[in-house]
């Protein structure tokens, strides 16, 4: 179904707070939705978007389900609880959705599955709050594969054959993404490229006065040369750091209800300790202040519920009473 902005506000509201990157006018979506036994599965055409789920705020719905998520077309950034990441295509995510989390996206094509923590035995505090596998590994092959099906299923399948799909589909969630059982955890970072784990090193010390090339050179025993080849489509790695560390600003500040000295204090916990030259850098990656990213207005006019809408709710309340 197609969705202006303020419907697709109204069915998003159980799940997410919307923050369009694009003007009102260009910022409806395509979404289609099946409820099985267990799974909420979507397929979602949607444009520049922030989308801000945080279980402090949306109280009274349930929170106690994973993200699965794959990008067909586009991604962006994401950040649960106090682990950011890179979405794209490349990669299957995991996310914990009992944790905040904001993430920015491009316009893109996306396929996601809403799993209850405990169709998995998924267990918060103790289990990761996001993981991954890469699509083109031996794991993401076969989970992307199963993944589909389970997306054909939900439309096509019977209920005995679309019941059995679901469970080898969370079987596999089990053993490739969670690690439930040996030689199922996610790819290592030995197993990644150079580039990859150049990145998620970066994400990780992101806090860091000394992160840099330097740092970066030292850490991955290669020339600085060869750290700068690597960033070079970035426009260089000085610009790559500065924008993931916009970016953590972003999602700490995204939704959040204005305070005194919160933005001087989020701006510097990432290293930014120039007020004037962090707005500007600030309004230059976003289009906009880092006081108006803290707080969105709702849309100025009231709709009645939509079929999705009730759809979404229904299945929280199913996983609410277990």
């Amino acid at each position: 179904m197609n969705y202006e902005f303020e419907e697709w506000y109204e069915v998003a509201r159980p799940f997410y707070e919307v923050l369009p990157q694009e003007p009102k006018a260009d910022a409806g979506v395509q979404l289609k939705a099946n409820a099985t036994e267990e799974l909420l599965i979507t397929q979602l055409k949607s444009p520049a978007q922030v989308l801000v789920h945080d279980p402090a705020i949306q109280k009274g719905v349930c929170h106690e389900y994973l993200l699965f998520e794959r990008f067909l077309i586009g991604g962006g950034w994401g950040e649960v609880g106090d682990v950011a990441f890179e979405v794209m295509p490349e990669r299957l995510h995991l996310i914990d959705m009992s944790k905040r989390y904001v993430s920015r996206k491009q316009r893109s094509e996306s396929r996601g599955v809403l799993i209850p923590h405990a169709a998995v035995g998924y267990v918060p505090g103790k289990d990761p709050v996001y993981s991954f596998v890469e699509v083109s590994s031996a794991a993401g092959r076969i989970l992307a594969v199963a993944h589909e099906v389970l997306v054909s299923a939900s439309d096509e399948a019977a209920g005995s054959s679309r019941l059995a799909i679901t469970r080898v589909f969370l079987d596999l969630i089990c053993r490739l993404m969670l690690g439930r059982k040996p030689g199922g955890a996610p790819s290592t970072a030995g197993e990644q490229t150079l580039e990859l784990r150049a990145r998620e090193y970066i994400m990780s010390h992101l806090d860091s006065h000394e992160l840099g090339v330097q740092s970066l050179s030292r850490a991955f025993g290669v020339s600085r040369a060869t750290v700068y080849r690597q960033f070079a489509d970035e426009g260089g790695i000085g610009r790559y750091i500065r924008n993931r560390r916009l970016d953590r600003c972003f999602f700490e500040l995204a939704g959040r209800k204005p305070s005194r000295g919160c933005i001087k204090a989020v701006s510097e916990r990432w290293n930014f300790h120039d007020p004037s030259h962090f707005n500007r850098l600030f309004k230059a990656r976003f289009g906009m202040s880092p006081s108006d990213c803290m707080a969105t207005p709702a849309p100025s006019r009231a709709l009645p519920t939509v079929d999705l809408t009730h759809l979404g709710r229904t299945w929280l309340d199913q996983i609410r009473r277990g």
